[in-house]
């Protein structure tokens, strides 16, 4: 018997069946099944440490990490985002200011020597290319100001911008001064996995910061975002509702492997739930305990082998499989909903040609719903199920539709704190009118280009 690990997953082969298995996780429980039920009402949940009442991000606290770990695991979401960023940075970001020309509102690009002296102390570039790719995940993003030294005593000035990753920052309000409509005042910064004492007792506590006294604190964090409608707090990512299809994606490729490696003929599909694992890691868990000797998550793997073989002898015979499937569905009640959390067999015509091209459509539904879901036209996201390359108009249209009306509000959400410290930092240049943004190339239908302006002709390469 051979059996084939890839993360959760497994392809399972012996001389009399060979297998696909999935562990089924629903992204709207927030993964693993922790959660009493699925809802977006977060608000409702509160954590506390400390003094501190912290606002969950995410019914188990977890968004942006069980975001990054399914994003990560397809073949497309991640380019896209890629695309997404680069497609907002362009030529990167330059100081300007507006002007109103002809009813028309138009960024003369400038250079400001001060400005620019500032920014280069703590690599600007890189800040906001960071800022940049945690809104395309998240629709938001935290900084951290830190002020100079000595701001007390003499001219306060912000010293540096950095940073905090989403996933390690929560907002959060003191017990005692927490108002009715829990309006968040601080920020704390650790790692809300929890799984070592130092993450408790080495919590980080930041104050927002205030936009009207942005040099009252030595150092503060901003969280900008894309508000949610009748959502507190944190905002709802885009990708949130295509989770579900960036599940389905990912596993096309698991059991076109399984199709694939030594010409394996597949006669099922099993989905198990998550659930089921969690109850049996807390057994093992318990039995460690009692025998006093430490857990270690080899011992999950060792016994989900072993059940794996079982598994193998019981579909080897068809006349136990109904019978297998029938004893192991079990049900959860939440509140009026009744959910199955049973294992799923599910038998591969072994019309492979039909069973292909199901898979092939399922996969291109997907990465269709993923493009709309992701606010991106495919042709910008290189998303194309005929095989066959987009047209140069079609192409342009799409990015200067998408520079038009795809990136004003991106960009003002990621820049708000950079802006803010500008202001803050240089009164003068705040009375002027100027900002940062990012400077972009609106391309042109080659055809009204004259031939020495011409791409091709005027290419970094050329």
């Amino acid at each position: 018997m051979n059996i084939d690990f890839i993360g959760s997953d497994a392809i399972v082969q012996t001389p009399d069946v060979a297998f696909t298995y999935q562990v089924s996780e629903n992204p709207r429980d927030f993964s693993k099944l922790r959660g009493s039920s699925n809802t977006l009402d977060w608000s409702n949940y509160n954590n506390y440490h400390g003094d501190y009442v912290v606002f969950p991000f995410g019914s188990n606290n977890d968004l942006p990490e069980i975001i990054k770990t399914t994003v990560q695991e397809n073949y497309i979401a991640p380019g896209t985002l890629k695309r997404k960023t680069e497609l907002l940075y362009g030529a990167g970001p330059r100081t300007y200011r507006e002007e109103l020309k002809e009813n028309r509102l138009v960024r003369t690009w400038v250079e400001v020597p001060e400005i620019q002296k500032w920014l280069d102390k703590f690599d600007y570039q890189d800040y906001l290319l960071k800022c940049c790719v945690d809104y395309q995940y998240l629709q938001a993003v935290f900084t951290r100001f830190e002020m100079n030294k000595g701001y007390k005593i003499g001219k306060p000035f912000i010293n540096k911008l950095s940073t905090v990753n989403p996933d390690k920052a929560r907002l959060a309000a003191l017990r005692d001064n927490i108002s009715k409509d829990k309006e968040p005042s601080h920020v704390i910064v650790t790692d809300w996995r929890l799984n070592h004492l130092s993450d408790i007792t080495e919590a980080r506590v930041y104050k927002l910061i205030d936009t009207q006294k942005p040099l009252a604190e030595a150092n503060s964090i901003m969280y900008s975002n894309f508000s949610t409608f009748c959502t507190d707090y944190y905002t709802v990512p885009d990708i949130y509702g295509s989770l579900e299809w960036l599940n389905r994606s990912t596993a096309v490729p698991l059991i076109f492997k399984a199709l694939s490696k030594n010409s394996i003929n597949l006669k099922y599909h099993i989905v198990s739930p998550q659930a089921f694992w969690d109850k049996k890691r807390d057994e093992i868990k318990v039995k460690c305990q009692l025998k006093e000797v430490p857990y270690d998550e080899s011992m999950l793997i060792e016994y989900q082998t072993e059940f794996l073989k079982k598994i193998s002898e019981v579909l080897a015979s068809e006349a136990n499989t109904g019978k297998y499937l029938h004893t192991t569905k079990s049900f959860r009640v939440d509140q009026t909903n009744l959910i199955e959390e049973g294992w799923e067999v599910k038998v591969i015509d072994q019309n492979i040609k039909d069973f292909v091209l199901a898979q092939i459509k399922i996969s291109e539904r997907a990465d269709a719903a993923l493009s709309s879901g992701m606010n991106l036209h495919p042709v910008l996201g290189n998303i194309n199920n005929s095989g066959s390359a987009n047209s140069g108009s079609e192409q342009i249209m799409a990015l200067i539709n998408y520079l038009n009306t795809g990136v004003n509000i991106q960009e003002m959400i990621i820049t708000k704190a950079i802006n803010l410290a500008i202001a803050a930092n240089f009164q003068e240049e705040k009375h002027a009118g100027i900002k940062i943004g990012f400077f972009q190339n609106v391309p042109e239908r080659q055809a009204e280009v004259s031939p020495p302006d011409r791409s091709i002709n005027t290419a970094k390469t050329k």
